[in-house]
């Protein structure tokens, strides 16, 4: 299955949609949805683009509060990340928050 540029973001908005993911999940997801049409360096690029853009919420999470730390795009680390849509991120989606 081939991907054009704005369906890898629509798909990447769409793995995490409904709730907290972390990165693991989200190319794991995308991995059995498109059979390999997204790789995981592009998974990376299309997260830090949507965070940037803020479509995309980037956030560590923590044992002790404050449990979860908002964080912006940021390459080296964004692995350890967990990652959900914003309300802006529904609304490029076509859906209401």
């Amino acid at each position: 299955m081939t991907l054009n540029p704005q369906e890898f973001h629509r798909v990447v908005l769409e793995a995490v949609s409904d709730d907290y993911q972390p990165f693991e999940s989200v190319v794991s997801r995308l991995s059995r949805t498109h059979q390999g049409a997204l790789g995981v360096v592009e998974v990376e690029r299309i997260l830090l683009t949507s965070i940037a853009s803020k479509l995309v919420a980037a956030y560590l999470l923590h044992a002790d509060p404050p449990y979860a730390t908002e964080v912006g795009p940021d390459m080296a680390n964004i692995r350890t990340f967990w990652f959900c849509i914003t309300e802006q991120g529904l609304q490029h989606l076509g859906r209401q928050a």
